[in-house]
Formats: C-alpha cells, sequence, structure tokens
C-alpha cells in the first residue's frame, strides 16, 4: 500500500530549530483582500518570500508540493478510506479535480487491475504530473483537462465519482450533483470529502490567542474570492438536499498529538507558515510563541495537538 510514494518523509523540509525563524510565503491576496488586512498584505510582501504553494490555475493551496506534505501526512488515514473504496469494486473510477492523481495512485494499489482509473482537472501541469505517476499502475489510467462545472455533460459514466474538495469551487452544485447522479452506474456511488478552515484547530493555548488567531484569518482568508476554505455548510447543504436516494452524511476527524511522525511535521509546518502569512501582526506574534513553545519540538515534556475535520458523504 506505501510502497509508491512520491518520496520519502526523511527528504521533507526538516523540522525547524529553536530560534529558526519561520519563512514567510510568497504570493498576494490579489483585488480579493479584505479591507482590514490591505496594509498588513502589502507590509507582508516586501519580506523575503518562499513558496507560494498555488498551481498554474493561480488556486492557493493546491501546488504539487503543498498536496503532497498534505497527503503524506494523512496516508495512513486515506489509505484506509481507499480500501473501503475498493471493497464496492468499481470497474470505473472518476476523480474530479484529480490534481497529481495522489488518491487515484492510492486506488491503483487497492483495486482491481481491470478497474479503470480517470482524472479530470483544469490544472495542465498537475496532469502531466499524474500521467506520469500513473505510468507504472496495473491499470488503465486516463487523465482530462475539463472544466467540470460547465462541462459536466463531458464527463463519462462511472461506479465511482470523487469529489474531495472541490465543491467550493463550483457555483450551482446543485445542478453539478443532479448531472452526476444521471453519470452513475447502477449499485455506484459519489463520494464527497470537504474540509474546512474554521475546523482546524492547534492547541493548546488561550482561549484569547484562539480567537485573535482565528478571527483574524477569517477576516482575511474569507473576504478575498480566491480562497474557498470556509464554505463547509453550503456543501452540507446542497448534498443533503440533493435527490440521490441514499445520502450517508459523517464528519471524520484527523489528529495528531506531539510527538508527531516525523511524516506528519512538515505538513504541520507548513500549515503554521501559511496561517501567519495572512494574519494581523499580533495574531502572527502569538502564533510564533505557540509554536516555539510546542511546534518545534518533539519531547514527550512539550505536548501540543493538531485536529481537523473534514464533511464525507457517500451518495447513490
Amino acid at each position: 500500500m506505501f510502497n509508491r510514494l512520491i518520496r520519502p518523509w526523511n527528504t521533507l523540509t526538516p523540522w525547524p530549530r529553536p530560534g529558526d525563524l519561520v519563512r514567510e510565503l510568497s504570493g498576494t491576496m490579489g483585488d480579493g483582500t479584505h479591507p482590514s488586512f490591505a496594509g498588513q498584505e502589502q507590509r507582508n510582501n516586501s519580506q523575503p518570500s518562499g513558496p507560494s504553494w498555488r498551481n498554474d490555475t493561480g488556486r492557493p493551496l493546491a501546488s504539487g508540493a503543498w498536496l503532497e506534505a498534505h497527503h503524506v501526512a494523512k496516508l495512513p488515514e486515506r489509505s484506509a478510506f481507499a480500501s473501503r473504496i475498493a471493497e464496492r469494486k468499481p470497474r470505473r473510477i472518476v476523480d474530479l479535480g484529480c490534481g497529481t492523481g495522489l488518491w487515484l495512485q492510492l486506488l491503483s494499489d487497492a483495486v482491481s487491475p481491470d478497474c479503470e482509473l480517470l482524472g479530470i482537472d483544469s490544472d495542465e501541469a498537475a496532469l502531466a504530473s499524474a500521467r506520469l505517476r500513473a505510468t507504472a499502475w496495473p491499470q488503465s489510467a486516463e487523465f482530462t483537462a475539463l472544466d467540470f462545472e460547465t462541462q459536466a455533460n463531458e464527463l463519462p459514466d462511472a461506479d465511482i465519482f470523487l469529489a474531495f474538495n472541490v465543491f467550493p469551487y463550483i457555483t450551482n452544485l446543485w445542478e453539478l450533483l443532479a448531472t452526476l447522479k444521471s453519470k452513475i452506474r447502477p449499485g455506484g456511488c459519489l463520494i464527497v470529502r470537504q474540509y474546512d478552515g474554521a475546523l482546524l484547530r492547534i492547541g493548546p493555548m488561550s482561549d484569547r490567542d484562539r480567537q485573535l488567531i482565528d478571527l483574524s484569518l477569517m477576516a482575511s482568508v474569507a473576504g478575498s474570492g480566491q480562497f474557498k476554505h470556509y464554505d463547509l455548510d453550503r456543501v452540507f447543504e446542497s448534498v443533503a438536499s440533493s435527490s440521490f436516494h441514499s445520502k450517508e452524511i459523517d464528519f471524520e476527524v484527523f489528529r495528531r498529538v506531539a510527538p508527531y511522525p516525523p511524516e506528519f511535521q512538515n505538513y504541520l509546518l507548513n500549515t503554521v507558515e501559511w496561517t501567519r502569512r495572512h494574519i494581523s501582526d499580533e495574531a502572527r506574534e502569538r502564533l510564533d510563541a505557540w509554536h516555539l513553545k510546542t511546534g518545534h519540538a518533539n519531547a514527550t515534556s512539550v505536548q501540543s495537538y493538531f485536529m481537523e475535520v473534514d464533511l464525507v458523504a457517500w451518495l447513490s
């Protein structure tokens, strides 16, 4: 199951030592910057920059590097989920917003060699990486550039459609859901997974510091037209009110408690770095203080935790 990782965990960015400065990230909020943070954004842009974690379509937190760190950190849970999908014995799986093919790679390990694996995305660079990744798969794999909101009628039929962290980018979810329902083969299903920024939590920290950081980040990010990280309620409502006959809707908690495994540390560091790039100066000081106290330490004497929640729905 773990034989085809993109790269081993020991090649990831080292965990920062006490006293190290957390590097700033590049990339701006563009015209969508919340007015209250326009000055903050301008100040941040003058600081040293690192990776922006945007893909070639400009979507934030969608670059191959970010998705890889995210994937490696959650590999045990994701592998178990892929096994659940494989239990349905699909003959064709279509991954909407497949990116570089990370989920399809896990499914390649889990499903029958005669199952077709199809990836759909609008990012040509990501699709090129996915095609390269798929060369060793035993299944037939195809990757297509398509806007599956405006060109949903061009999607093939499938036993299973995957829609993982893509629905916030869809304007008319009800229409897309209806189209996908019409393309699901008998006995098949649509599987939805959706992350939400408001349900990510690190700690421990004081209530005051948490509120300061969370409200600062939400004001900065939710006010942008580019970031779609606070749309869980709309996704839930659309899924729950869809015309599917069977709806299994639940929430899945991802958690890690220090000392953190090496394969998780890069994801935590990236999350902290990205957060501090978009919050106020005061909030950044509090986040840095938390990180210096707990983030770099793996000793059991310094305890911390990371937790986030995904909406998970199986629709048929």
